[in-house]
């Protein structure tokens, strides 16, 4: 028999979705108080659904951050959308988020099908609500009818913070009832390994030039707590093409040396420690056809 406390509380999921570069990791990490999620102004950085947690009184919300959706992706991608609309399907509340400069194209076409599909209630969520000239010009386009009917509209700013206070509560408190998934400290669902992994991710779509960052996979391989409380890590980069990795790496490993030192404040930051960062490259070909591979990243799938 569940307990009064429990009985008096709310939980439930609620999916982020939106076309890529939208904002969604950002608003997110905005949401739940915390960088759990990367984040690039380069689109599809997202490759796996990540779960944010924000609990507030009785009320638990577990945000999951999906890859965006996009239309004709490659093989690859195809995988990162499969795995955003699964994850909407047993969602309590989808969140679509917009901003001006996808209003109206085809990869939010591609989101408006997917938000039909999964039949479940939407809010509209539009992101930098502090451009007010790119919205308006963006207005004709992102107010054509559609087919999905918006149970509440928000105007927000994952940059600033605006407007998401209001809808953090608006959220919780349409919660349905039901006991916590997770305990009132957890912020995400994701280990400390893979966010420090995906730090170092993001720190290379940062500093590498535009082709290379897609084919990069990071990892953690190795993670060691010493008695002074240095945290020792290992964590390796993996390339598809074998002329990428002299840019990887750089002049005298110029460019890992600036990867690693950006990634590391990231790290300490996050695990409020002193860390000490070993990157490792090497070149795996094709690795994003390559099942047991992409198996072995955490890749092309959802996790329970």
């Amino acid at each position: 028999m569940r307990s009064e406390a429990a009985q008096a509380s709310r939980c439930g999921f609620v999916g982020v979705v939106g076309a890529p570069n939208v904002g969604k990791s950002t608003l997110l990490n905005r949401l739940v108080g915390a960088k759990i999620s990367i984040v690039s102004a380069r689109p599809q950085t997202t490759r796996q659904t990540i779960r944010g947690i924000l609990t507030e009184g009785a009320a638990q919300a577990v945000f999951i951050d999906t890859p965006g959706i996009l239309t004709a992706p490659d093989a690859f991608n195809a995988l990162l959308v499969e795995s955003a609309r699964r994850a909407l399907r047993d969602c309590d509340l989808l969140l679509h988020v917009t901003a001006p400069e996808t209003a109206g194209g085809p990869d939010e076409a591609e989101v408006l099908q997917a938000l039909k599909r999964a039949r479940r209630p939407v809010w509209l969520a539009r992101n930098k609500g502090d451009l007010s000239k790119a919205w308006a010009r963006a207005s004709t386009a992102a107010e054509r009818p559609t087919d999905v009917v918006y149970e509440r509209t928000f105007r927000v700013s994952a940059r600033t913070g605006h407007g998401l206070d209001a809808l953090g509560r608006a959220v919780l408190e349409s919660l349905p009832p039901g006991p916590w998934f997770y305990a009132e400290e957890d912020l995400s669902d994701r280990d400390l390994r893979f966010l420090c992994a995906e730090l170092v991710r993001e720190k290379a779509f940062a500093h590498l030039r535009r082709e290379v960052p897609y084919g990069l996979a990071t990892w953690t391989e190795s993670w060691e707590e010493r008695p002074n409380g240095t945290v020792y890590l290992e964590v390796g980069i993996e390339t598809e093409r074998p002329a990428h990795k002299p840019i990887i790496v750089g002049a005298g490993g110029s460019m890992l040396g600036r990867i690693g030192k950006s990634a590391r404040l990231e790290i300490e930051r996050l695990l409020e420690r002193k860390v000490h960062l070993e990157l490792r490259v090497r070149v795996r070909p094709r690795w994003r056809q390559d099942p047991d591979e992409l198996k072995r990243l955490g890749l092309g799938g959802d996790r329970g």
